[in-house]
């Protein structure tokens, strides 16, 4: 009798930790590249690596942390809206930006956080060329 009962524990404790394994890898999203875990001056250093070098991240999971802003233009008689996480280096002199694109059909502003305000994103890197010019997109994006 003791012994299947220890047996059963043994087991319980077993599925237990499983499962427990398996939420947590789950609940935390993983990133290729994930800037949120650097210095500015990294961070910096690493976005400008991302501009100049774009096919080294072709297809990767970026996660990056910085300032929401947005940025409208005309181009051929069309209004365009284009939004971006912008990031600043240890002295706050530079700036540098990634633009990006949310996931699904979401509509500005009332699905977008207010200008400035600090965000996290998590998307996919991608470089193209649109209208003979070079392109840099981080696609799918969640704001966490």
């Amino acid at each position: 009798m003791k012994k299947s009962l220890i047996f059963a524990l043994i087991a319980l404790c077993i599925t237990l930790s499983l499962a427990f394994a398996q939420k947590k890898n789950t609940s935390k999203k993983s990133a290729d590249v994930d800037l949120t875990r650097m210095s500015s001056t990294m961070i910096y250093a690493k976005v400008f690596d991302m501009l100049i070098n774009p096919q080294n991240y072709e297809g990767k999971k970026v996660r990056m942390h910085g300032n929401f802003d947005v940025f409208e233009y005309e181009e051929g008689g069309m209004q365009h809206r284009s939004f971006a996480c912008i990031v600043q280096d240890a002295t706050a002199c530079c700036a540098q930006g990634m633009e990006f694109e949310l996931k699904g059909n979401p509509v500005y502003p009332q699905d977008y956080p207010a200008r400035y305000a600090e965000i996290t994103i998590s998307g996919t890197f991608h470089q193209f060329e649109e209208d003979g010019l070079n392109r840099i997109l981080i696609t799918d994006c969640e704001i966490n």
